[in-house]
């Protein structure tokens, strides 16, 4: 046997008995058979712990990509450090990651990163979505919840400097206020919260082994889109409460364009008098403020198609529930009315999802208070 073949063959069987691992690189062409894990572990190592989800997940190492593998690698404030597995793919514009779906599937979630803007405060790209070479549907990918900087509680500014000089970090192994002549500490420093997650519900049900492909456009003013994973799941049709006090007769803006809170103020003062739920239907509603709730149940048509979105802004002095800014949300009665009467107060796992300049766009909520 040439030592050419030889060599290769012992490669092959190095790789395939686990000695090796594969080239870092993904593969550029062909249709890889799904993988499917958990928290990038194969399944059958968590089986019959955690929640039961309805959702399948796929790295997107293990995908078909032109793209460039990273990682693995656990060296803090890296990409690959904060990515499910240790891993990622690192797409320029113009390459392109395809997943196989292992089920049938409507919707997916992708976790992604982009670079933040030069001076902070995030940028936003488009990411293409395909199925089989079909359709094309472009998500809007935005870095304005990622990235933070510098130590404890920390920064959304990459060229400040320390906030807490006078503490000892390993950067120099020293305590730079105390240190003569002072260290050069790099900006930004300590980058972090690298990853963000958007989802799309794909218009149709998809079989199981049609090829879910993202791209990057050419013209993408993001220089690098890294591709952690994606989620894809067959969602339900929304749910309808005919009998609870829609929100929308009472004002509420199912375009997210107009503040809804005092239309679900009225519409909870409503349901508490007649003893209904309150409905969000599909849509999404803007809310920059607290919505108190007593004793009433807050439903939605479920977390895919009913969202509740604001932004967060400081108050001058505390409110009465003791809260420092007006970030969206649902809460019970402040403290200060508990010593009078027991408040059963429930938001009865809403379905509402909500997103703010501090909350990432997945959040649910669905805590009763």
């Amino acid at each position: 046997m040439p030592r050419s073949t030889l060599t290769a063959a012992l490669l092959a069987a190095a790789v395939a008995c686990g000695l090796l691992a594969p080239p870092a690189s993904a593969t550029s062409a062909g249709s890889a058979a799904p993988v499917v894990t958990r928290a990038a572990l194969d399944p059958a190592l968590v089986a019959g712990r955690g929640a039961t989800v309805a959702f399948a997940e796929q790295e997107a190492e293990n995908a078909v990509t032109s793209g460039t593998v990273i990682g693995p690698d656990r060296t803090a404030y890296t990409l690959p450090a904060e990515a499910s597995g240790r891993k990622a793919v690192r797409l320029a514009p113009g390459q392109h990651v395809e997943f196989t779906l292992p089920a049938r599937a409507n919707a997916i979630t992708v976790r992604y990163s982009i670079p933040d803007a030069p001076g902070g405060g995030g940028i936003t790209a488009p990411l293409d979505v395909t199925v089989n070479g079909g359709r094309r549907t472009t998500m809007t990918l935005t870095s304005q919840y990622a990235w933070l900087y510098n130590q404890y509680p920390f920064s959304n500014d990459p060229g400040a400097g320390l906030l807490h000089p006078d503490w000892w970090i390993t950067e120099c192994a020293c305590v730079p206020s105390a240190t003569t002549p002072p260290p050069v500490i790099a900006k930004p420093f300590r980058p972090n919260h690298f990853y963000d997650e958007q989802r799309l519900l794909l218009g149709r049900t998809y079989r199981a082994g049609d090829r879910v492909r993202l791209t990057v456009p050419a013209g993408s003013k993001a220089e690098w889109t890294v591709i952690d994973l994606l989620d894809s799941e067959l969602v339900g049709p929304p749910k309808i409460e005919p009998r609870a006090a829609n929100v929308l007769a009472f004002g509420a803006d199912p375009t997210g364009r107009r503040d809804s809170a005092r239309a679900i103020d009225q519409a909870i003062a409503y349901a508490k008098r007649k003893g209904l739920k309150v409905y969000l239907p599909p849509g999404t509603y803007q809310v920059n403020r607290h919505i108190i709730v007593d004793d009433v149940t807050i439903t939605g048509a479920g977390n895919w198609y009913t969202i509740v979105k604001g932004r967060e802004v400081a108050l001058p002095a505390p409110a009465p529930d003791g809260s420092v800014h007006t970030g969206v949300g649902f809460y019970g009665r402040p403290a200060s009315e508990e010593a009078a009467a027991t408040c059963t107060c429930r938001t009865s796992r809403s379905r509402a999802t909500y997103a703010s300049a501090s909350t990432p766009t997945r959040s649910t909520a669905s805590a009763a208070r």
